[in-house]
């Protein structure tokens, strides 16, 4: 038999499989009306394909959004790997859970037998509440209409979108040699498709048609691909083009997301999911026979295709309008307009909007300026009277100096103003002004939840200045005043003040700084974050000495801004050879970074054998003893499989043989890989492993020096730390975004930005960073009352109720809110202001 004829049979039995034979919505019995739900599926034989969908209908009683899981089994299911696991994050209330037969892949990977699956359990994470379940059944998926052609390009066990054809290497209708490429996130239609192709030959009656083309692979971790000029041929004739410059690509493609806020109207469909895919709409009119559609390019992520539709288009006949389409394309062809609602419809359903109250405009309609005490989140500031908001801003913020200190407030507009008018006078007192830096928070949707599904409004990024400043009727803006008091400041208060000038309403206030007459200690304890340089820059520089100099540039200022910052501890961006090691190394020790720092890419990069790792590593680490530098501290493993454990065992032993004072570090996140401590100098323990106080004194107990990581509360890396006597704290991470900044659907995780996704062009950080810099305050007032203990009373009792108050166990220090850990850094503030005048007899204000 020949290979065409095969390849048709197999075609049509994939045609076959993925049809629908269900006449409509098929209802699965149900066991009570809750969660769990335990289905036996081999004594049916429901008539379902992989163009079919498992809807599930309920109520999340719940006040706080919960995870809901779906197991299904078929057959060949003997373990987790061998079935499908699908979790989604349910708000609260009614909702509705759609789920593409399509899509369901195991990890292996392999596409479940939909004629032989035997188990479907509907059930709840561990320990959560139970949720309603109205009803779930199956669904018909995608019928389009009749003379359109649909195909979903990919390796031939990818998922493929409902109502598709798909279209894998091999297949006669290709151009080229292509290779398939899966991605860990989008639908099924734009997370995988084939690259380096030439072109798809198709056999298309006569007629006017709308083709959309699906042409940009979405990326994973921190890459994105990024073609910089490629074009579009039909029949030869060119029907679609783009072309970039690098830094024009860099602004208005992968730095896109920065101009557009979610609040006041979320919607994840048009802030990422519309995108996604790159989806190109073109109008054409056919003759009839052989359509070619050419890709063009200079490298195989120019010659991507994802997807492509032609849909029968005689004449507009929705009044549905395509996103930023030109005149010729002023609605959708049925079918494009079909393909678009399920997509939609499969994102939404997929990615949950967490509810959420915008905080309502002041009953005075008058523009206000709040100060915000504790923390908390922006939409619950609830805006205060003028009257209350100058009451409380006159109240004396407490300083030492050489320390930093937060002052933060929430405007709240009536009515929408692009260019408010904001005027910051620093405090002062003698003409001797506070260093003070302005930023204001910008409204994306986030991931709370690493690897969940719930979106929600946040405005952790900070930019820096007050240019660009925005208020919207009925979203809180979120102003934040960093300062810094120099070492040699003189004692006393320092006056300014806040003035806001919106749509002829004018509001101020005083900013009072009270510096007291003493200096706070350095932090004794490496405190900070991992740190890489942005990823773009690899794309953007051929030159490959150019491209290490704008690395080198770009970690230099990164190391400057977090050392300005007050942030302590670091694991930095750590390029392979010994002279770039030893270079980030020195700036790091000549700005005051507290050893050791952490080097935790070069193992991993320098690839997967060990005999080659452990040459690598010790030509390194001979050479920069021999420099005099501070030791690194090696990491050796990340959260390990069990399974592991041996290899890495093997790695650190012969390290230690090598070199006796060597560092060796890891991250344990499971109390199983305990067998490792007895491998390693530092333990960086989290949660998953245990991170109480009882954990602590466990790893010491091996002679093992602990610190913390990825602990969920920034504040915690002061007095948390301090309490359970942990000897460092890391947070993951400086920048690492998971293929596109600002879309945090496109990958596995959400994107991490401490520090914002450029280096020095474009200054933006997390309100997380800012946090941790008052975790590191919350040590150093620390510091400063273990040494008046020794000779204070009053401040030995502080120092004994704060050890007495202070939780030792994570779960309890996490449920904490924000406001009591400021209020036992006041309390440590205020007897430091009791003292100088018990030692003085001056006024504190003097």
């Amino acid at each position: 038999m020949s290979k065409r004829l095969w390849l048709v049979i197999l075609l049509c039995a994939n045609a076959a499989m993925g049809a629908t034979r269900l006449e409509g919505q098929t209802p699965l019995p149900l066991t009570g009306n809750q969660t769990p739900q335990r289905l036996d599926l081999s004594t049916h034989n429901w008539p379902i394909g992989s163009d079919d969908e498992l809807v599930i209908e309920g109520h999340n009683p719940s006040a706080r959004p919960q995870t809901l899981i779906l197991r299904i089994d078929d057959e060949a299911s003997v373990n987790y790997r061998s079935r499908v696991n699908l979790e989604r994050i349910v708000a609260p209330g009614p909702f509705t859970q759609r789920f593409a037969l399509s899509e369901w892949r195991t990890s292996q990977p392999r596409a479940l037998a939909l004629d032989k699956l035997t188990k479907l359990y509907l059930f709840m994470a561990d320990n959560a509440p139970s949720m309603t379940i109205h009803r779930w059944y199956w669904e018909p998926g995608l019928t389009l209409p009749a003379g359109t052609i649909a195909l979903d390009l990919g390796a031939a066990a990818a998922p493929r979108f409902t109502g598709f054809e798909p279209l894998s290497p091999g297949d006669p209708r290709l151009i080229g040699h292509p290779t398939a490429i899966l991605r860990p996130s989008g639908d099924a239609l734009v997370r995988d498709g084939l690259r380096n192709l030439d072109g798809v030959r198709v056999e298309v009656a006569k007629g006017r048609y709308q083709l959309t083309l699906w042409l940009d692979d979405p990326g994973e971790w921190e890459y994105l691909p990024h073609p910089f000029e490629r074009s579009v041929l039909v029949n030869g004739e060119p029907i679609w083009a783009e072309q970039w410059q690098p830094q024009e690509w860099l602004t208005q493609r992968y730095l896109a997301g920065q101009s557009r806020e979610a609040l006041p109207n979320p919607d994840p469909w048009q802030l990422f999911g519309a995108r996604q895919g790159g989806p190109v709409h073109v109008t054409l009119n056919h003759p009839g026979g052989p359509l070619t559609i050419t890709l063009v390019g200079h490298s195989p992520d120019a010659k991507y295709l994802a997807g492509l539709l032609l849909a029968p288009y005689p004449a507009p006949t929705s009044k549905e309008a395509l996103p930023n389409s030109g005149k010729d394309h002023a609605v959708l062809a049925d079918a494009t307009a079909i393909v678009l609602t399920k997509q939609r419809q499969l994102f939404l359903e997929k990615w949950t909007l967490a509810p959420y109250s915008p905080t309502p405009a002041p009953a005075s309609q008058q523009l206000s300026l709040t100060p915000i005490t504790d923390a908390a989140p922006t939409l619950q500031i609830a805006p205060l009277s003028a009257a209350d908001a100058l009451l409380q801003a006159s109240q004396p913020v407490l300083a030492a100096r050489g320390s930093q200190l937060l002052l933060e407030f929430a405007i709240h507009a009536a009515t929408d103003d692009p260019a408010p008018l904001l005027v910051i006078q620093p405090p002062e007192q003698a003409g001797s002004p506070l260093a003070l830096i302005p930023y204001y928070g910008k409204w994306h949707l986030v991931r709370p939840q690493a690897s969940g599904t719930l979106l929600a409004p946040s405005d952790q990024e900070l930019v820096e200045g007050i240019a660009g400043l925005t208020l919207l009727a009925g979203v809180p803006r979120r102003l934040v005043l960093q300062m810094t008091v120099p070492r040699d400041a003189p004692a006393g208060r320092y006056l300014g003040n806040i003035q806001l000038l919106s749509q002829q309403q004018l509001v101020q206030l005083p900013l009072t700084i009270e510096v007291l007459p003493l200096t706070l200690p350095a932090a004794s304890k490496p405190v900070g974050i991992y740190v890489e340089a942005p990823p773009y820059l690899n794309w953007l520089s051929p030159n490959p000495e150019v491209l290490k100099e704008q690395i080198a540039t770009a970690s230099r200022c990164d190391l400057e801004r977090l050392a300005k910052l007050g942030i302590s501890g670091l694991s930095p961006a750590l390029p392979q050879d010994e002279a770039g090691m030893r270079e980030i190394m020195g700036e790091a020790a000549g700005l005051g970074f507290v050893p050791p720092l952490l080097a935790y890419t070069p193992l991993k990069r320098w690839g997967g054998d060990p005999a080659s790792q452990l040459d690598q590593w010790q030509a390194r680490q001979q050479g920069l003893t021999a420099s005099g530098l501070p030791p690194l501290a090696w990491s050796l493993f990340d959260e390990p499989d069990l399974a592991t454990l041996p290899a890495i065992t093997s790695l650190a032993r012969e390290m230690k043989r090598r070199d006796p004072a060597v560092l060796r570090a890891g991250h344990f996140n499971h109390p199983g890989q305990a067998g490792l401590l007895a491998e390693v100098e530092i333990a960086l323990i989290n949660a998953g492993f245990g991170a109480d106080k009882a954990d602590v004194a466990r790893v010491r107990q091996h002679k093992v020096t602990p610190w913390f990581y990825n602990l969920g509360t920034p504040r915690a890396a002061g007095f948390y730390l301090w309490q359970s006597g942990a000897e460092g704290y890391l947070q993951w991470h400086g920048r690492m975004p998971t293929a596109l900044p600002y879309d945090p659907t496109d990958g596995r995780e959400s994107d991490f930005m401490l520090l914002g996704p450029q280096a020095c062009e474009a200054h933006r950080l997390s309100h997380d960073l800012l946090l941790l810099q008052q975790a590191i305050e919350d040590l150093r007032w620390l510091a400063w009352l273990e040494q008046e203990a020794r000779y204070q009373v009053e401040a030995a009792l502080l120092l004994e109720r704060l050890r007495d108050q202070l939780p030792t166990r994570w779960q309890v220090a996490e449920q904490l809110p924000s406001a009591a850990w400021i209020q036992w850094r006041r309390e440590i503030e205020q007897l430091a202001k009791g003292l100088k005048t018990l030692q003085t007899g001056a006024n504190s204000s003097s």
